[in-house]
């Protein structure tokens, strides 16, 4: 247990400390930013510097890029010395760090990293580290079946926060980044209580402070009061329990002015039934935990590098902390193949899943799976059901009465719904849960605007990454010492790549299979095979792009598949309408509908009205498809087409297709990610 007002001290076993760091510094950002060297603290300075040693702890043990560290410190709107001042911050943190520093080419604790700064912190110096170690600790045991042990793990994680807020003190405390890493002490408060419940009652005091500090936060979440009410009963306190009901029964009518949710009432419910419980022999109460809460989002994806403007995007969708919302939420993240779509949705799902106390369920709706097909509405409300412990037996012949049983078991209920890789929007429409609170996030290679038109659906287009974002996630993937060792040749990967994470993961594997080998040799291989996609294959349909992009590809109409085929032959970064028309001989309003197939399907962008783009991975498919799948005859008849001058035989014919079509990329078209 901690003491309050004493600093945590955590245990060392099973960390893995640098050896090169100072085995006596602590860094402690749960509830108060804090650095203590030998146990005393240290001056960490003004505001806005101990904001910015709290970044970097946040971000540990990847890097804070200076760009983010900026925006975040100037609340988007920084003065033009903003830079300049967080370097100076930056090297009063290594002085204080380390006094005797003399150059911070040789500094331990604070270093540069790709676009930014990192600081070498482990489970053994971050009190954060530590405590998501212990969380991860507790639920390996509990699923290994060792639920006692998985308890004692969460309450040793539990007792390391000291505050109500991460970050507190400094005044980018509310900030989402710092708030969603408070929702994970309220989730872990949660799945310890479920764990102490049911499995090691005796532990229930050691788990009250943690529920009650998290509810004092979160004074509208139903999920933690009705916790709380059954550890009450748990100890023997159904007065006092019944009391917590009545408190939240009151809060919930006079500032929202709705009722308690099914999970309030149920725990009301037992406790009028159980008045007079018996004890066991150690005293105390065998009180069943709260009802089924699934939680079975898969792992998030690591490392997730980047994405802090659609991942602001997304947190922006939900109604702030403490807040109730009138109506569900969906939010479609869409994109095209290998982008990261998944990735990002499961990050925000976990960011946020305190928030949705009745529960968490992923389905995989297999819109674009390499070997079976898309999953049908009621099969995947039977999945939902099942994940809620709802499954009717049998179940109902008649899909309207499935669905029908579907929305009596979600109604009252505030879920998180994980829907991924969409086939259309009918595969959704009977999936998304009615009542307020609940939060459905779809990811699709479809635009699914009519989910926008029905359902309210908020869009989310997600493009490639940029520059920066894809420098970031090669460090996190090759480590920091390779990506500065061979700076130019990390820039190159990224370029080479478009920004597509899928692509750059791939070359990632590679040189992490050869550490031995230069990243320079990874980019001369990328440079020979350019203009294909020979340089990205693989053995694994899910992670060889030309088979990810297949699956797209082969969902277009014949008229969309021709287009798309033929638009390596334009010379230009982007085409119009009329271009286009030109290049397949259609009819122009046949083009059109052709033209949107493949931006619907995000195969194309609309980066300007009436422009069109293409990425240059995309690009490199077609160019392959091409020539497979188009005889000479017809190229050299859209080449002629685009060039108002009839077909030319012979050696016309059988000229090389440019550009995009067997050799490289026209070094011009290879400053953007999507060309």
């Amino acid at each position: 247990m901690v003491t309050p007002g004493v600093p945590p001290v955590w245990h060392e076993r099973n960390c893995e400390v640098n050896p090169e760091m100072d085995a006596f510094v602590r860094y402690s950002i749960l509830g108060t930013v804090r650095v203590t060297r030998d146990g005393a603290a240290l001056a960490l300075g003004p505001p806005k510097r101990m904001a910015l040693l709290a970044l970097l702890l946040l971000r540990a043990p990847g890097p804070l890029p200076l760009s983010e560290a900026v925006d975040i410190l100037w609340d988007d709107d920084p003065p033009p010395s903003a830079v300049n001042v967080v370097h100076r911050h930056i090297g009063a943190l290594r002085k204080t760090l380390e006094p005797g520093l003399r150059s911070r080419t040789k500094a331990q604790h604070l270093v540069r990293a790709a676009d930014g700064y990192r600081l070498l912190v482990d489970t053994a110096s971050s009190d954060l580290l530590h405590f998501r170690e212990l969380r991860s600790r507790a639920q390996s045991a509990v699923k290994a079946g060792d639920a006692r042990k998985g308890a004692q793990d969460f309450v040793e994680a539990l007792d390391l926060w000291q505050g109500p807020t991460v970050a507190a003190g400094t005044y980018v405390a509310q900030h989402p980044l710092f708030t969603s890493v408070g929702h994970e002490f309220v989730a872990t408060a949660k799945e310890a209580a479920d764990v102490v419940l049911t499995a090691a009652p005796a532990m229930t005091e050691a788990v009250l402070p943690a529920l009650r500090r998290a509810v004092d936060c979160h004074p509208f979440d139903e999920a933690l009061h009705s916790r709380i009410i059954a550890a009450l009963a748990a100890t023997g306190r159904q007065a006092e329990a019944l009391r917590q009901y009545e408190s939240i029964r009151r809060i919930l009518a006079e500032e929202l002015g709705v009722e308690p949710g099914p999970g309030l009432r149920a725990a009301q419910e037992h406790l009028l039934r159980n008045q007079a419980v018996s004890q066991d022999v150690e005293g105390t109460v065998a009180v069943p935990g709260p009802g089924p809460r699934p939680a079975r989002l898969p792992m998030a994806h690591h490392p997730f590098a980047g994405r802090r403007e659609a991942l602001s995007q997304c947190l922006a969708a939900l109604p702030l902390e403490g807040e109730e919302s009138a109506r569900p939420t969906t939010v479609a993240i869409c994109g095209m193949p290998g982008v990261g779509k998944t990735a990002l949705a499961l990050h925000w799902a976990h960011l946020v899943a305190a928030r949705f106390p009745d529960g968490q369920v992923q389905v995989d709706l297999q819109g674009h799976h390499a070997s079976r097909p898309p999953l049908g509405p009621a099969a995947a409300m039977v999945e939902v059901l099942g994940a809620l412990g709802a499954r009717p037996d049998p179940l109902p012949e008649s899909p309207t009465e499935l669905s029908a049983v579907y929305r009596e078991q979600l109604a009252g209920r505030r879920l998180l719904i994980v829907l991924d890789d969409a086939n259309d929007c009918e595969q959704v429409r009977p999936l998304l849960p009615g009542s307020p609170g609940c939060l459905t996030i779809v990811t699709s290679r479809r635009r699914l605007e009519g989910l926008t038109v029905t359902d309210d659906a908020r869009p989310l287009l997600l493009p490639p990454m940029t520059g920066p974002e894809g420098l970031e996630l090669l460090e996190h993937r090759l480590g920091p010492d390779r990506v500065r060792a061979e700076r130019k040749a990390v820039e190159e990967i990224v370029d080479l790549c478009g920004g597509l994470p899928l692509a750059m993961a791939v070359v990632c594997a590679r040189a992490l299979l050869h550490p031995q080998f230069a990243l320079t040799a990874l980019v001369a291989r990328l440079h020979e095979t350019e203009g294909s996609l020979a340089g990205f294959a693989g053995h694994d349909a899910r992670t060889d792009i030309r088979s990810v992009f297949s699956r797209s590809y082969e969902t277009l109409s014949p008229g969309a598949a021709a287009l798309f085929r033929l638009l390596v032959l334009h010379a230009a970064p982007d085409i119009t309408l009329q271009a286009a028309t030109r290049l397949s001989g259609a009819h122009p309003r046949a083009t059109r509908e052709h033209l949107a197939e493949l931006v619907d399907r995000c195969m194309l962008w609309e980066q300007a009205p009436g422009r069109y783009t293409c990425h240059v991975l995309l690009r490199s498919y077609a160019a392959e498809l091409l020539r497979g799948t188009d005889g000479q005859e017809a190229i050299s008849a859209a080449r002629a087409r685009m060039s108002g001058q009839p077909p030319q035989g012979g050696g016309a014919a059988n000229a090389p297709l440019a550009p995009y079509v067997g050799d490289a990329v026209p070094p011009q078209h290879r400053s953007g990610r999507i060309v």
